[in-house]
């Protein structure tokens, strides 16, 4: 989160990036009860592999509208561009990742006992319910974060500004 917040020069605009992680649990979730695998180890440390790689498209997404937004778009327009320029890298992206997980979650590969199944499943459901879900709802929460931050600006500047001028008088 730190290193996002260096990123987008913003304390608030990473939390649209944040907002991704729970579209993940919900395909997870349906996932593995769709399939009736159990949360066992490999599921959980699946879940931890899922969050690095699924805030990677909302990264994107938000990066290239804040880039637009300095070349001198508007937040609307930024958006729609940086959707319209990302969305076939992101589908492309997630779906080789997908695709590739296949024959992890329909294997019967085993370490130490243990089926590496219920994490190919964990990272195939978390992928296609978040990558789905963060082409329509991070644009979204960006633009809810983007006017909570111009509300903290606005409310700072008249905080210190009243001190100032108090100061002054």
């Amino acid at each position: 989160m730190l290193l996002m917040g260096v990123l987008f020069e913003s304390v608030i605009l990473p939390l649209s990036v944040i907002v991704c992680i729970p579209f993940a649990f919900f395909g997870v979730g349906w996932t593995l009860f769709l399939t009736r695998t159990p949360m066992d180890l490999m599921a959980m440390i699946g879940l931890f592999i899922l969050v690095g790689v699924v805030v990677n498209n909302a990264i994107v997404l938000v990066d290239l509208i804040n880039q637009l937004r300095l070349q001198g778009y508007s937040r609307h327009d930024a958006i729609i561009l940086a959707g319209r320029h990302r969305f076939r890298p992101i589908l492309m992206t997630a779906g080789t990742t997908i695709v590739g997980l296949i024959p992890m979650a329909l294997g019967t590969s085993k370490m130490i006992g243990i089926s590496y199944a219920p994490m190919g499943r964990t990272l195939m459901g978390g992928m296609i319910s978040a990558t789905i879900l963060t082409l329509l709802v991070v644009p979204v929460a960006y633009t809810y974060f983007d006017d909570l931050r111009e509300m903290w600006k606005q409310l700072l500047a008249i905080m210190f500004g009243k001190r100032r001028g108090e100061v002054e008088a």
